[in-house]
């Protein structure tokens, strides 16, 4: 090969002749027909380690250099061949089926002329190849950009954006003296659909996965996008979040320490593009998660009226419902452990430090009123969210009075809701909660929440704390 180079530079420099020409010429012509077998095996080696996928049709821009075409054509082998090419480079065009003429059928070779600035034009060109009769399906394509002019190369590249095409390109040294790639330098180059490069459309679709609550999803497709893009940081900061958020909103406790401790050093990468105000919010959030881990009972209690709100703006009414049932109940239940000792799960009434008789006459007086009817003076075996209810109703407790729910009436005011709850789907009905209902409900939880905040945790503002713990929608 180097032989053959210093042969080709005595022609360009008129020192040795080879035909008829302009030395220019009689050099390229040394280089087609003598180097030419040469670079297509050097080719070959320096592109080994390229993937190169399968293609039906190569989409080649050809200039006053056949030569590219021609080794795309040889490392690709594609079954078919467009050439889009410009009216001032006819000959160079004849030179590419001069050498393919033997491994080309005509049928499976196709010339177009193009304007060479119109990116239109080119656009037209490539989809009426790509897309063939109604019914059938697309052609396996890809578009080398290598030839032609600049103009033409852009409106190929904005062709492969929009019909989703990979490019490919003919790399090479070059040579500074003849103005041209140095033979034996050439290597194949396969690039993506342009736009996955950046990734800014496909991100914006997975963005809108994620405002939307998909999380699952929006995960799926920014780990896909973090393989390809020329910068994944943000790309793998966001499937990491996504991860997090869905495994919060399932509740899945077991994956949260792994997922809390990847989102941080994401948080910690610059490349990740977190806005400061977000990783103070996500700052929080990772704290709140710690002590979901643990299982704190007031953070579970929050927890489940942030996930209702999460729900109840995704319009998935059946599940905030069940939401803002579990934050009343939790509400009640922890009031009852952390004042008394009494664990609604396993109750032991003498907690209560009332003489069992007498607790549950006090109690099924309350139950009467509540339910419009004489109760037994039983206590219940197992206590839920009314019992409870109840049991706080005749210590005349605290945490009712601030959410202004003391005395028979209220009691009986949120059995009828709590009941819209239970006839859900996805309690013991089959019927679904409507909207209204599931205002009602989260009303009701919030105002409980909040008297359990002002008796438990004075030191914050509860509205605040569910303010920076809300899933970010814009990271």
């Amino acid at each position: 090969m180097d032989n053959k180079r210093q042969r080709m530079r005595r022609i360009f420099r008129g020192e040795e002749p080879y035909g008829e020409g302009t030395a220019a010429d009689q050099a390229n012509r040394y280089r087609l027909e003598v180097i030419y077998p040469d670079a297509v095996e050097s080719a070959r080696r320096n592109s080994a380690d390229v993937a190169r996928p399968e293609v039906d049709l190569l989409i080649s821009l050809s200039g006053f250099s056949p030569e590219t075409t021609l080794l795309a054509y040889e490392l690709l082998q594609p079954e078919r061949l467009l050439i889009i090419s410009s009216e001032n480079t006819r000959a160079k065009v004849d030179l590419i089926y001069e050498k393919l003429r033997d491994r080309l059928t005509i049928s499976n070779l196709e010339l177009r002329y193009c304007d060479p600035v119109d990116p239109i034009d080119i656009y037209e060109i490539v989809k009426g190849a790509v897309r063939r009769r109604p019914g059938e399906p697309p052609r396996r394509a890809i578009i080398d950009i290598t030839g032609g002019k600049k103009v033409m190369s852009a409106g190929a590249a904005l062709a492969a954006a929009q019909l989703d095409l990979a490019m490919c390109y003919i790399d090479s040294d070059f040579d500074p003296e003849m103005r041209q790639a140095l033979p034996g330098s050439e290597r194949l180059c396969v690039l993506p659909n342009p736009t996955a490069l950046f990734g800014d459309k496909d991100m914006a679709a997975a963005m809108a996965m994620f405002r939307a609550g998909l999380y699952s999803g929006a995960r799926a497709r920014f780990t896909e996008l973090s393989d390809f893009m020329s910068e994944p940081a943000r790309a793998r900061f966001l499937g990491d979040l996504s991860a997090l958020y869905q495994a919060w909103c399932d509740l899945d406790v077991k994956k949260l320490p792994e997922l809390a401790e990847q989102l941080q050093r994401r948080l910690a990468d610059p490349r990740s593009g977190v806005r400061t105000e977000t990783a103070g919010r996500m700052s929080e959030q990772l704290a709140f998660v710690d002590q979901l881990v643990t299982r704190d009972g007031p953070a579970l209690l929050l927890n489940f009226f942030l996930l209702g709100e999460h729900y109840l703006n995704l319009d998935r009414y059946d599940f905030a419902a069940l939401l803002f049932y579990r934050t009343i109940e939790k509400a009640f239940a922890e009031r009852l452990r952390l004042r008394f000792g009494f664990d609604p799960g396993q109750p032991d009434y003498s907690a209560f430090g009332t003489p069992e008789n007498d607790l549950a006459e006090r109690y099924s007086r309350a139950a009467g009123a509540a339910y419009g009817g004489p109760r037994a003076a039983v206590l219940p075996f197992k206590v839920a969210l009314i019992d409870a209810m109840i049991l706080l109703s005749i210590h005349q407790d605290e945490l009712l009075s601030g959410a202004h729910l003391d005395g028979p009436k209220a009691v009986g005011s949120l059995r009828n809701l709590v009941d819209a709850r239970n006839r859900s789907v996805l309690a013991h009905g089959e019927e679904s909660v409507t909207l209204a209902q599931c205002q009602d409900l989260r009303s009701r939880a919030q105002a409980i929440l909040r008297s359990f905040w002002r008796l438990h945790r004075p030191e914050e503002e509860v509205d605040k704390v569910i303010s920076t713990l809300r899933f970010v929608v814009e990271a």
